[in-house]
C-alpha cells in the first residue's frame, strides 16, 4: 500500500513539473500556434510514464503507452464527429453521438490493443 502511495504523489509531482517546463518552453516557442504542442496532457503523460517506468518496468510502459494511443484516437474522432452532429441534432443529440463515436472507438482500440 505504502508503495503505490509513493508512485501516486511521485506521479502527480513528475507531472506538475513538466507542466510547469513544457510551459515555459512553449512561452519561448514563435509562433505561439505551436504551443499547444507543449500543452498539459503531453507533460503529465510523460511525467506518469517515467514514474511507471521506475516503479513497473517496461512492460507497463509500453501497455500505457498503447492505451494513450487509443485514448488519442477515440478523442480524435470525438471531436471530429462532434462538429457535424452538433450542427445536425443540437447540443445534447450532438454530445450523445459525439460520446458515442468516442466510445465505439475506445473499446475496438482497447479490444486490438489488449489482444
Amino acid at each position: 500500500m505504502g508503495a503505490k502511495v509513493a508512485e501516486v504523489l511521485l506521479k502527480a509531482a513528475a507531472g506538475g513539473l513538466f507542466v510547469v517546463a513544457f510551459a515555459v518552453l512553449a512561452q519561448m516557442l514563435r509562433p505561439k500556434r505551436f504551443a499547444g504542442v507543449f500543452s498539459a496532457a503531453p507533460s503529465v503523460a510523460l511525467g506518469s510514464l517515467l514514474v511507471t517506468a521506475a516503479f513497473s518496468g517496461a512492460r507497463d510502459v509500453a501497455l500505457s503507452g498503447r492505451g494513450m494511443a487509443v485514448g488519442a484516437v477515440a478523442f480524435t474522432a470525438y471531436c471530429l464527429t462532434a462538429v457535424p452532429a452538433l450542427r445536425r441534432w443540437g447540443a445534447w443529440g450532438g454530445s450523445l453521438a459525439a460520446l458515442g463515436a468516442w466510445a465505439l472507438v475506445a473499446i475496438i482500440g482497447y479490444a486490438v490493443v489488449l489482444s
